[in-house]
């Protein structure tokens, strides 16, 4: 069996059944994984600027506490959005469980653009950040190289399985929907991160 078999591996719950369940599931699970992503990607930022003014008036002992809650904090919500994806979403829409680590590898590939102007950012954090950047675009070909499931999801718009029932062309709207679902809480949770920090 290829890795890409092993890691990539069919939902465990496939439900063909009531739609509005499912949508529910897509918003839920791609908002959680964009807000978790941005804080673990910000309180990175913060961590790697600690000694840089990068929290205001605080410490920077009190900084580094908040960056390493935040980062606690953005993973957390990431293996949420996996579980939302599983017991809500039920494979309607991109399966979140095959997109949450390319998601939250280029987050941390992301932190050091968070980091705040003039902080010191050590070398091997910096070859971290690309081969976290590498390893977040492999397991992105890899999972898009699963077809539509990946993109479309194995349930259609209408609740009934794709895998029995082909995709239509309206079905195409999910993946955008995600994808905008997890910009907009992304956006969100770095603006509430900025404004700890800044507090």
């Amino acid at each position: 069996m290829r890795w890409t078999d092993r890691l990539f591996k069919r939902p465990p719950l496939i439900v063909a059944g009531e739609p509005a369940t499912g949508w529910l599931g897509l918003l839920t699970s791609w908002a959680t994984a964009g807000y978790g992503a941005a804080s673990a990607s910000s309180a990175t930022g913060m961590l790697l600027s600690a000694d840089a003014g990068a929290c205001g008036s605080l410490s920077a002992d009190v900084c580094q506490v908040a960056g390493w809650g935040g980062l606690l904090m953005g993973v957390v919500l990431l293996a949420v959005a996996s579980l939302l994806g599983l017991v809500v979403a039920r494979g309607f829409g991109p399966p979140i469980t095959w997109w949450v680590l390319p998601i939250m590898l280029g987050a941390l590939a992301f932190a050091p653009f968070r980091a705040a102007a003039g902080a010191d950012l050590p070398w091997l954090w910096l070859l971290l950040t690309v081969a976290a950047a590498m390893l977040a675009l492999v397991l992105a070909a890899a999972a898009v190289g699963r077809g539509k499931a990946a993109l479309y999801g194995w349930i259609r718009l209408d609740g009934l399985d794709a895998r029995e029932v082909a995709h239509r062309p309206i079905d195409r709207l999910v993946a955008p929907v995600a994808v905008a679902a997890a910009a907009v809480a992304g956006l969100f949770g770095a603006h509430v991160i900025r404004l700890l920090s800044e507090a």
